[in-house]
């Protein structure tokens, strides 16, 4: 249990580091619009898969103290990463759409 509670902290870790790197953005609102428009959920794989990618090329040579660092240049663990970036846009845009909220899809 403790590992689990483990890897999900630093996969949330990672997704807030995309934010700065600003590789979060377009995997969170283009599942956002996705979960809005009530498009087929797997239409988000693309947005996952090729982002990760990219992420764990881009911090292939990370070092510095903890297990972040390392763990950034695994594309195993950026999968988990943006697959949690798009759960968290297609949800906030599933809930949008079922709420309303004056937007017409």
């Amino acid at each position: 249990m403790l590992l689990v509670v483990r890897v999900l902290w630093l996969t949330l870790l990672a997704a807030a580091e995309h934010f700065s790197d600003g590789l979060a953005y377009p995997t969170l609102l283009i599942c956002a619009l996705i979960g809005w428009r009530g498009w087929r959920p797997w239409w988000a794989l693309p947005l996952i898969v090729a982002p990760a990618i990219y992420a764990s090329d881009l911090y292939s040579h990370a070092t510095g103290t903890g297990k972040l660092p390392g763990a950034m240049s695994n594309v195993v663990f950026q999968l988990g990463a943006f697959t949690l970036l798009a759960l968290i846009g297609f949800i906030l845009g599933w809930l949008v759409r079922r709420r309303g909220l004056g937007l017409k899809p």
